[in-house]
């Protein structure tokens, strides 16, 4: 399955399901530069999902990295139109939602390239970007999505502190004999890997099941209501949880008491819990209860090793650090581009190199740059910013008196969502109209009472 929730590190933001329930047979076979046996990939981290670099026909994309994707896909974007593929073999895409199905493309790549390992008559699927539109909603190019075909044949190791992806392992460290590191079988349902983990319900009894193991998710963990004795765990909260490929999916946000990664205990772990209609299309495997993201993911060293059928995993400092939700109700995404006008500096150096001399300009001087702009694409009823009059498809200019055109997009979901108490000022354009809100973060679960 492919899910991607967009957050940043600590909270929730915006998320885009996906998933295929087609049957084709995945081909993963890909050779390491010559003379060598393993292969290091660095990667970019955005909100916790791995993006990699890619070379299809000499055209550089960028890739997401999702365990549970089992089949390659390319967004037709304007750098697929560059790849030349002939896309004359359809196929229906049914997932999440209830909007009818999806129509891509099967295609044939001669060659493919990731960092030192080459891919020679890769097969893949051309989905319309207009339908997810990552690159937006993530603040970073996305072009397409890769996961059996990179993890089937090799043991691979995920560093998500370092940023890199070790393919073929030739050495492992002492460490990962430790008892400190947590080791688990996988099983395989349609290429995609579960693990049995179990979790502590309110009544504290421990419900026992399959989760498909998801790098693709960003969020830490999805629960199925209703299936093997899952049930929500209030305090929960309704919430926006993302599109899917057949439209929107809502459900509900909370935190389970506690998550058993075998020795391993987490405390207060962020969940949501999809609505059942949202799922009904979805093909799962009899014992699977629900889906562990990248948030949980992140906070270990990750060696995966599809031959072997078996997972590990090695706690580093991240691993105790708190779950927070999104504290301020907001989810912001780049909707565009936005003029903005510069003053330049009234002293200019002579442009001749041989000359010391400076000239003083007393008029003022300015120049226009095109920047990405962003807007608020979801208000998450009573919160924060819906209690201050923040609506969706307000312009964000400011926030906390600094100009948000030159932030990167994760940076600014991070302010948004710090600690309890923090105070949130913005400067917004609402039909040209410039307008100020300030509100304080608090906890999404403040004001929501227990159920009876």
């Amino acid at each position: 399955m492919f899910k991607i929730d967009l957050m940043s590190q600590k909270l929730i933001y915006l998320a885009i399901l996906f998933i295929i329930s087609f049957q084709l047979k995945a081909q993963s076979k890909f050779s390491f530069s010559a003379g060598k046996n393993e292969a290091k990939i660095s990667f970019d981290l955005k909100s916790n999902l791995i993006i990699v670099p890619v070379l299809i026909n000499n055209v550089k994309l960028n890739f997401l990295v999702d365990t549970g994707v089992n089949f390659t896909l390319i967004f037709d974007n304007h750098k697929a139109k560059q790849l030349g593929l002939s896309t004359d073999q359809p196929y229906m895409l049914r997932g999440l939602g209830n909007q009818p199905a999806l129509e891509a493309f099967k295609v044939n790549l001669a060659n493919m390239q990731i960092g030192d390992l080459t891919f020679l008559n890769q097969t893949a699927l051309v989905l319309p970007e207009n339908e997810f539109e990552l690159s937006r909603r993530m603040g970073t190019q996305i072009d397409g999505i890769i996961g059996y075909d990179l993890f089937s044949d090799y043991p691979v190791l995920i560093d998500y502190q370092r940023k890199f992806i070790r393919i073929n392992p030739s050495s492992i460290s002492r460490k990962w004999s430790s008892s400190k590191v947590l080791n688990f079988p996988l099983s395989f349902y349609r290429n995609k890997p579960h693990i049995q983990l179990s979790f502590s319900q309110s009544n504290e009894e421990n419900v026992l099941g399959e989760f498909i193991l998801d790098s693709g998710l960003s969020d830490a963990i999805w629960l199925f209501p209703n299936k093997k004795g899952v049930s929500e765990i209030p305090p929960v909260f309704a919430d926006f949880l993302g599109t899917g490929i057949n439209g929107d999916v809502y459900g509900q946000r909370g935190k389970l008491p506690q998550f058993h990664l075998g020795s391993k205990v987490l405390k207060d772990v962020k969940v949501a819990y999809p609505k059942v209609d949202s799922i009904q299309a979805i093909p799962l495997a009899d014992n699977r209860i629900g889906s562990i993201g990248a948030e949980l993911l992140s906070r270990f060293k990750v060696l995966i090793d599809y031959p072997k059928a078996k997972i590990s995993l090695m706690p580093t400092r991240k691993t105790n650090k708190p779950f927070y939700y999104n504290l301020s109700g907001l989810e912001i995404e780049y909707d565009g581009m936005r003029m903005v006008k510069q003053k330049l500096p009234n002293v200019k150096r002579g442009e001749d190199i041989n000359s010391k001399g400076i000239e003083i300009l007393l008029r003022d001087r300015f120049q226009l740059i095109l920047y990405p702009s962003m807007s608020i694409s979801y208000v998450r009823p009573n919160s924060p910013a819906h209690l201050a009059g923040l609506r969706v498809g307000d312009v964000l200019l400011q926030i906390n008196g600094k100009k948000v055109y030159n932030m990167p997009l994760e940076r600014v979901l991070g302010i948004l969502q710090k600690e309890p108490g923090d105070r949130i000022k913005l400067t917004i354009e609402r039909k040209e109209k410039k307008m100020k809100f300030n509100f304080t973060l608090r906890s999404v679960f403040d004001t929501i009472a227990p159920s009876p």
